[in-house]
């Protein structure tokens, strides 16, 4: 079996809460879920198995909360990227070793009403990290995105009317990082902040990457664009 295969462990967890507002899920357990009658669930964090059977289901029934919290694979991002979040206000992406740049505009363009994006590499850190005190070699940094992945028929609507914070978390200086900087301060139209944090550079690369970013030009003039460094 494939590490995409979904294998059905006879097991099932069902949600029908319809008062439920807040869910948060860690579930590597393989097990099928079921959500049905959630019309006031806002917010949600999840980390589940992406072998989980009916998953694009399942993703399918988030489409109208307000803020989303999720650890990306190449399924999921691909799910998403085909899923209308009509509601969507507020969303935090952890890339974890997925193709996930290359799904990201289709992604924005399903998020109509976005206004605060998160784009979090600490989880990717951590894991190298962990990897390189263990003496293992495996890469968790995300795969390097096309060269076609911001190329589309129009900007997503969110760029043009709502987007007004992003934040780019772990800021490493690979190319990937900066074109998506670069994409978001060119084409984002209502943007008010932009924040960057560089704390996994060292002290001499931090001036390097400020100038070079702070010389992206801007669509919003009125935006700012703020560093967040580990060195005082």
């Amino acid at each position: 079996m494939s590490d995409d295969d979904e294998e059905d462990t006879g097991r099932c967890l069902v949600i029908d809460t319809p008062a439920l507002t807040y869910l948060d899920i860690a579930d590597y357990s393989g097990n099928s879920w079921s959500i049905e009658n959630t019309p006031c669930l806002e917010e949600v964090y999840f980390n589940v198995d992406r072998s989980l059977l009916g998953f694009d289901k399942f993703l399918r029934s988030f489409s109208k909360v307000l803020f989303l919290e999720l650890i990306l694979t190449d399924k999921m991002i691909v799910c998403f990227s085909t899923i209308e979040f009509s509601r969507l206000t507020k969303c935090k992406l952890f890339p974890n070793n997925s193709n996930w740049m290359d799904s990201l505009v289709s992604f924005l363009h399903n998020t109509p009403k976005l206004k605060y994006l998160i784009i979090d590499y600490v989880l990717n850190a951590f894991l190298m990290h962990t990897n390189s005190n263990c003496c293992q070699k495996t890469n968790h940094q995300p795969p390097i995105a096309s060269m076609w992945w911001s190329q589309s028929i129009s900007d997503p609507e969110c760029l043009s009317s709502s987007l007004e914070k992003f934040e780019l978390i772990d800021y490493g200086g690979r190319e990937e990082e900066r074109e998506l900087v670069e994409y978001i301060l060119t084409t984002s139209i209502c943007l008010k902040t932009a924040t960057i944090s560089l704390s996994t550079l060292k002290l001499e690369d931090e001036d390097i990457t400020m100038k070079e970013l702070k010389a992206i030009p801007r669509v919003s003039i009125t935006s700012h664009l703020f560093f967040k460094t580990s060195h005082k």
